[in-house]
């Protein structure tokens, strides 16, 4: 979703949803409680965040499918497929678009066999019926009605929270400290930014901390001059990370969250390529995953973009594995 202006300080209306905000919690937590209950046969490790979009989960799904895979299991990804059009239990293939299954989960696919279900249990069915023996969910963090499942709960200090406020009087879900007492471990992505209240809260909390480092690669290579543009939760996240990796941005262009690229957004942005050098456009990995043979025939956009794959890794791998 976009992120509505009213988040960006603790205003007016931001003040009046407060206890809309508690309502709303109150409510969901009744929802998964009052579910059937659901044991799994195989293991399932669920990815969390505190916000609601831009709180680093993608990266950290695919690093766990990652280390997995090198240790010699057989894993898939489940995911609610969100913006996608399809809503029954589904693998993905190459023949899917995001507009089909969602752009995140049509990423997580270029890694491993992934399933969308907008119903997450009969997405768990499904899985089944085949040969994995662990599941990764990148959703279904605050589903208590799935009893066996580890919960890691990831918390990037690149995420500057605008009002530090819950759902939806800001883009808390739920209190952060709740968040973190439902949580078997915390995984820290740019923990030197992480506030010091937050860490506080993970220490008294008692939960295993897990460090991370980020490895950030163009696939095109490291050019100084770039246009940068992204339809992502948190656009300065993009901008400033490309900063950070010394580029200087002409211009920065941003998309709303999970936008569908039209044949007139790629007209513009091959309009606006024709000015500069091949390469100065740049963008998300979940954003390129958007482009496809509909609204970009003949790749001609996609020939002349780069992009930004940002690559987690672990420092406290053995710290991970007991929860593997």
């Amino acid at each position: 979703m976009n992120r509505p202006f009213f988040w960006k300080d603790n205003g007016i209306l931001s003040s009046f949803l407060i206890p809309i905000a508690f309502i709303y919690s109150s409510i969901s937590k009744l929802y998964y409680y009052m579910k059937k209950k659901y044991v799994s046969d195989i293991p399932i490790v669920c990815i969390g965040s505190p916000i609601i979009g831009g709180g680093g989960k993608t990266p950290v799904v695919i690093a766990i499918l990652n280390l997995l895979i090198a240790n010699q299991k057989n894993p898939c990804a489940l995911t609610k497929g969100y913006m996608g059009s399809i809503k029954i239990p589904t693998l993905i293939n190459n023949k899917h678009s995001a507009d089909d299954v969602g752009d995140e989960p049509l990423l997580i696919s270029k890694t491993i066999d992934t399933f969308i279900s907008k119903k997450r249990k009969d997405g768990l069915e499904e899985i089944k019926k085949n040969n994995y023996n662990f599941i990764v969910m990148d959703d279904g963090f605050r589903d208590v009605s799935i009893l066996n499942k580890v919960n890691l709960l990831v918390i990037d200090g690149n995420t500057k929270l605008d009002n530090n406020r819950p759902f939806p009087s800001g883009e808390l879900l739920g209190i952060t400290r709740k968040t973190i007492e439902i949580a078997d471990a915390v995984i820290l992505l740019n923990d030197k930014r992480i506030p010091l209240k937050i860490k506080k809260e993970i220490e008294a909390l008692n939960k295993i901390k897990i460090y991370t480092s980020i490895n950030y690669i163009f696939r095109q290579g490291n050019f100084s001059d770039r246009i940068a543009f992204c339809g992502i939760g948190v656009p300065k996240k993009f901008f400033s990370s490309l900063e950070d990796l010394g580029a200087k941005l002409i211009e920065k262009i941003t998309f709303s969250n999970h936008h569908y690229y039209s044949r007139n957004d790629v007209d513009s942005l091959i309009k606006i390529s024709r000015k500069f050098d091949k390469y100065t456009l740049i963008t998300t990995a979940k954003d390129y995953v958007r482009f496809n043979d509909v609204n970009d025939p003949n790749r001609e956009l996609r020939k002349v973009i780069d992009v930004l794959d940002m690559e987690v890794l672990f420092d406290d791998v053995e710290n991970l594995e007991k929860f593997l």
